[in-house]
């Protein structure tokens, strides 16, 4: 079997157009204590059959504390509260994209690993296209420049 290959695509959070495909994410300059705009992507795979089990994870976080506590965790990983949003739909949503997301990432996954419980799960539209993924940061008061980063996991056939 042939090694899996991934394919990053980002669109336009007004129109849902397809913007480019991307290595990295600029949320660009986020004034302290407010929120970045949404970021809207979709995974898709090739070299491969199906994918399964897929999982984002934050495995960096910027400096931003990622949750002071969550308060209500849902069934994707996801929780109501924190400053790392993640939200996915089947369908291209502008509606989502229009104020700054309403769950986010219940901490860090600070072992990198695909069974970390802070991992949020993303469903999939077809055998190997992701459901969309809308990302937005909130920057804390105290936050000074940095990079987060994001990690992928997936079984796949």
């Amino acid at each position: 079997m042939s090694t899996p290959s991934i394919t990053i695509s980002e669109f336009n959070s007004s129109t849902g157009s397809l913007l480019n495909n991307v290595s990295t994410l600029s949320f660009g300059r986020i004034t302290k204590g407010t929120h970045s705009r949404v970021k809207v992507i979709n995974i898709a795979f090739s070299n491969v059959t199906s994918i399964g089990n897929l999982k984002l994870g934050l495995i960096a976080d910027a400096g931003v504390t990622v949750n002071e506590g969550a308060e209500t965790v849902y069934s994707d990983g996801s929780t109501n509260t924190g400053h790392f949003g993640i939200v996915s739909s089947a369908t291209f949503d502008s509606s989502i994209t229009a104020m700054p997301l309403t769950r986010h990432f219940a901490g860090i996954n600070d072992d990198a690993s695909s069974t970390n419980e802070n991992n949020v799960s993303i469903g999939m539209n077809s055998d190997t296209v992701s459901y969309y993924i809308y990302l937005d940061i909130e920057a804390g008061s105290s936050t000074g420049a940095g990079n987060g980063a994001y990690k992928v996991f997936f079984d796949y056939a």
